[in-house]
């Protein structure tokens, strides 16, 4: 898979978030000062799932079941689905 940057916006603080293609998005919460709590960062573990609230999401994890990707998203892995994309978290 082809990565690309995207940008999240926070639903709890408000704030937007770039994340550049070659970074993470948890990698880029905790720059942003976004407490995030990551144990694999291999997408096997979910320790870093939080609340998907918007946007189409391209799911990296080996965790979350296909109802669970409606609403989780795992940070160390997954991204937004096409290039560009804004993802709402529940954060």
């Amino acid at each position: 898979r082809e990565n690309h940057s995207f940008t999240v916006h926070l639903a709890k603080t408000g704030k937007d978030i770039h994340v550049p293609a070659d970074r993470s998005l948890s990698d880029m919460l905790t720059e942003a000062g976004v407490p995030v709590d990551v144990k694999c960062a291999d997408g096997i573990c979910g320790v870093c799932a939080c609340g998907l609230v918007e946007g189409d999401a391209d799911h990296r994890d080996y965790v979350l079941s296909q109802a669970q990707r409606e609403t989780t998203l795992i940070t160390c892995q997954s991204r937004a689905a096409a290039a560009g994309g804004h993802l709402v978290l529940d954060l």
